[in-house]
């Protein structure tokens, strides 16, 4: 708790004068990001303007990644959302930018590796070959092993080995430990050299970066 609520300051503290983040009104619960990968996913979008983002998950992140879009207008923001009314009710409330799309998708039942899990059902097709800078991978639902292993796919298709950023939220849970061991040994067997590390407060988040991002592991 106390890490999470260091990390609560030292956000704040960061975003106090911020140029297009005017809206400093977030809410970071066990069920949301947490103020670690608040901070973290401010000072990638603040000081390495990734152009071409993707997350699996609308909620707060979406809130920081709006309003990084809407003023920095070459950059392109793609969503993937599998609840309707949840889109319907965050769109409400305040405009989607023109560069940013939140998509429907559908999860699905898989077997990974023998284990029952969810995944986003024709991922593909709604990624295409688009090369990705940032990925965050907060959704879907939980499951007990091998959670979130729609980001496998990806790799390395949809990013550059050399210049990527992969989160997965909730490293803590063993499900989301299954996919990061995964998307290491990915890493390795396609000769990709990459940095980690852990970011921690009441839950935890794991940051996959390319070399020439290294010092995001030290935030």
């Amino acid at each position: 708790m106390l890490k999470e609520l260091n990390y609560a300051d030292v956000f704040n503290s960061t975003i106090y004068k911020s140029d297009w983040l005017t809206d400093k009104t977030f809410s970071p619960t066990s069920y949301a990001i947490g103020y670690p990968l608040l901070y973290v996913l401010y000072r990638i979008l603040d000081e390495q303007h990734p152009m071409n983002i993707l997350e699996f998950g609308l909620g707060q992140s979406t809130k920081l990644f709006h309003q990084y879009s809407a003023f920095y207008m070459e950059a392109h923001i793609t969503t993937l959302e599998h609840d309707p009314k949840w889109i319907e009710f965050f769109s409400n409330k305040k405009p989607v930018p023109a560069n940013a799309e939140i998509s429907v998708v559908e999860s699905e039942i898989i077997r990974y590796k023998g284990f029952k899990t969810r995944s986003i059902k024709d991922l593909e097709q709604h990624v295409s070959d688009k090369k990705f800078d940032l990925i965050l991978v907060d959704a879907p639902t939980v499951f007990k092993r091998y959670s979130r292993s729609q980001i496998l796919k990806l790799v390395p298709r949809n990013i550059d080995p050399c210049h990527f950023i992969i989160i997965i939220d909730d490293s803590q849970r063993r499900g989301e430990r299954d996919t990061c061991r995964e998307l290491e040994k990915s890493f390795k067997d396609q000769n990709i050299e990459f940095c980690k590390n852990e970011y921690c407060g009441i839950k935890s988040s794991a940051l996959y970066c390319s070399a020439d991002y290294k010092f995001l592991t030290t935030l």
